[in-house]
């Protein structure tokens, strides 16, 4: 976040030098964390907007299902660091604050993970049991890459009656999320089947994810326009 707010300070201070530039600056929290909008006019209608975001979760409890013919449950603990910077288009299609949104999203955040297999799982004819395996440790990234973003908002428009104002977005972002794991042989398994169950632990985990690609951004927020 003092990054996120260091930057974005830095960036401020730029644009206000540039003097025939119209901008805005706004603080807003949401869905994708809380953080900073930065815009700028470009056209009477037309705005771009920088957004950055960030916010740290701790000790977020989850449980997966996993294994084939035999399932079992995987239990971690998250510390989330979950954020997002976006390069936005606002497109004010009425003279007020309503405006259609597009641009592409990066979710920069990604959670470390600790966790235990709570019961007997098998993997691909491999049965493994609480005991044959140790903690299991390792992260989920968000995404790789950016993202499409689409969505609407209510906001002032740089350079237009400069002033305070509140403003909100809602949209859908596209998250890519995946998860690696790794954890020590401690029973009767070899560490080769250990890692083996590892990899179909990932591949569950990440179809439960499959549900969040779709990532529903909500944020308000005040914005100044100058």
């Amino acid at each position: 976040m003092k990054k996120i707010i260091g930057l974005g300070f830095g960036l401020l201070f730029f644009i206000s030098n540039a003097s025939a530039l119209d901008f805005g600056v706004g603080f807003k929290a949401g869905t994708v964390g809380a953080g900073i909008d930065l815009s700028a006019a470009v056209t009477k209608t037309i705005n771009v907007r920088l957004s950055l975001t960030s916010v740290d979760l701790e000790g977020e409890d989850e449980t997966v299902t996993v294994g084939d013919t035999v399932e079992g449950d995987f239990d971690a603990e998250l510390d989330l660091d979950f954020g997002a910077n976006a390069l936005l288009v606002d497109w004010f299609i009425f003279d007020g604050g309503f405006h259609l949104t597009a641009g592409m999203m990066r979710h920069t955040g990604a959670a470390d993970l600790t966790g235990e297999l709570l019961s007997t799982a098998d993997f691909d004819g491999v049965t493994i049991t609480p005991g044959d395996i140790g903690t299991i440790s390792g992260d989920v990234e968000f995404a790789d890459s950016y993202q499409p973003y689409i969505g609407v908002g209510w906001g002032r428009k740089a350079g237009k009656n400069g002033g305070f104002s509140v403003s909100a977005d809602i949209g859908i972002a596209l998250l890519d999320p995946s998860v690696e794991l790794e954890a020590t042989a401690t029973g009767a398994v070899s560490q080769a089947d250990v890692d083996a169950s590892l990899r179909q632990m990932e591949d569950d985990a990440e179809d439960e994810l499959d549900a969040f690609e779709l990532w529903p951004v909500l944020a308000i927020g005040v914005n100044y326009a100058f």
